[in-house]
């Protein structure tokens, strides 16, 4: 972060997993091109398990003070400010309190205006964002635009620097963006364009959040997107509290369906109500998608984000699972019918469930997803070894032991492909420097007992032309 007066912070990840910030000492000649380390000085120190919900947000119109989502003494985060320099001195001005503080370079999650620094707005994303005002000059505005579309959420995506016209969206799950200019002064909306016009007017899928116990009684958070042709249960009065809560939700359907569970990437990420041309795509062709916040997703505190660790192919499968297992004992989804997808981490948990738990699965479906954690750390790229450490506390092993090497295994897809029983499409990048072209096609080879599809991308294409 920079400021026009040379109010400089730059951070760096320490050796224990900590990130370090800095600034630029006051001997430091701040119209150099280049600086060494004497010039810098440390500034503040976040210790790894507050790394997911601490980070510096913008300075003040004086750049004398500094607005930072703070997570040192809360599991969800705090809004805070502080006198540059003196970060001890916190000013707390929002507490979250049911998710963290929405962090999404999209929209503008925390408003601040653009000439005075002043913290407007922010908003919460548990099931649904949850908008919070700071400053009372904008309420009137969000109550507008609120009524311009009831039921979803308005997102400022920009702003003219007289903060007097805006550029929004909203958030929702039955259309794409659709986007509109609002002026203040006159309270009023225009509709711009919508980024997909064929799909207006269309049925499309709603997005339901809700909660579920894992086998550990640790509470997660997911979505459940039914096609938009099936029809919903209808529960007698004297039915268990908890289907009716349901049903009321819209979360039964009146017959199981097919299923597909899409795993997220990351793990450091999470799913969320909106709209996907994905999960569209899916309940077009008839089926229900379950989307899990397994444990190691962000947004719901450093607590939920933490417990991932050291839990891959473990926990954070098992909540999968449980998942599944959810959507059959309350009638969502037919035992016999459900598929697991997903890209990055997301494939990973596919050729982990295809390998470890072939039995939860009719099939699974992996785009360049890890299947060797081993090589997964080997083939780092210099860019990313600032976050190496990270890396290996997500994983629970470092592969420079072999303590930890023989961990990383048990882990690992790779070893266990010999168990696949069940169809598997793997989608791989021929360039990926990450996820390997090898590995990727071995899980192809090594087994003749089942069906299987290995799709290499040898130009770059984007996903889209694959579906």
């Amino acid at each position: 972060m920079q400021t026009l007066s040379n109010e400089i912070l730059f951070k760096e990840e320490a050796d224990d997993g900590s990130l370090v910030y800095y600034r630029l000492s006051e001997n430091a000649n701040s119209k150099n091109l280049s600086t060494a380390y004497s010039d810098w000085t440390e500034y503040l120190t976040v210790l790894p398990q507050d790394r997911p919900t601490t980070e510096p947000v913008a300075f003040t119109a004086d750049n004398k003070r500094i607005y930072w989502l703070w997570g040192e003494g809360s599991d969800l985060g705090r809004l805070v400010i502080h006198d540059f320099g003196y970060p001890g001195t916190n000013e707390i001005l929002y507490t979250a309190e049911k998710a963290e503080i929405e962090e999404d370079e999209s929209y503008e999650y925390l408003l601040i205006h653009p000439t005075d620094k002043t913290a407007l707005s922010l908003y919460e994303f548990y099931h649904k964002p949850e908008l919070h005002i700071l400053n009372e000059t904008v309420r009137n505005d969000f109550e507008y635009l609120t009524n311009v579309r009831p039921g979803d959420s308005p997102v400022i995506l920009d702003y003219s620097q007289d903060f007097d016209i805006w550029l929004i969206s909203y958030l929702c799950d039955h259309s794409p963006n659709e986007y509109y200019l609002y002026y203040r002064k006159e309270r009023k909306a225009e509709f711009l364009f919508s980024e997909r016009p064929q799909l207006r007017g269309r049925k499309l899928y709603r997005m339901i959040g809700f909660n579920f116990l894992a086998r550990d009684n640790f509470p997660l958070q997911a979505y459940l997107s039914l096609p938009p042709t099936a029809e919903l249960r209808q529960v007698s009065n004297d039915s268990d509290e908890t289907e009716i809560a349901f049903a009321e939700m819209g979360l039964l359907p009146a017959a199981p369906q097919s299923m597909v569970l899409h795993v997220h990437g990351g793990p450091h990420y999470r799913n969320k109500f909106g709209f996907s041309s994905t999960i569209a795509w899916l309940t077009n062709r008839g089926y229900a998608v379950l989307q899990v916040n397994y444990r190691g997703s962000t947004g719901f505190g450093k607590n939920y984000a933490n417990a991932g660790n050291g839990e891959w192919g473990r926990k954070m499968h098992y909540d999968l699972v449980d998942g599944v297992n959810f959507a059959i004992q309350y009638g969502i989804a037919n035992a016999s019918k459900i598929a697991i997808m997903g890209g990055s981490y997301g494939g990973y948990a596919a050729l982990v469930g295809i390998t470890f738990t072939p039995e939860v699965f009719a099939c699974a479906v992996d785009s360049c997803g890890p299947s060797n954690l081993i090589t997964f750390l080997e083939t780092i790229p210099p860019y990313w070894m600032g976050g190496y450490r990270e890396l290996t506390t997500w994983l629970g092993a470092d592969k420079n032991t072999s303590q930890g090497r023989a961990f990383l295994r048990s882990r690992s897809p790779l070893f266990f492909a010999n168990r696949v029983t069940k169809p598997l499409i793997i989608l791989q990048g021929a360039n990926d420097p990450r996820v390997k072209e090898n590995e990727s096609s071995k899980h192809a080879l090594v087994h003749i007992f089942y069906t299987w599809r290995f799709v290499c991308c040898r130009e770059n294409i984007l996903s889209r032309d694959f579906f």
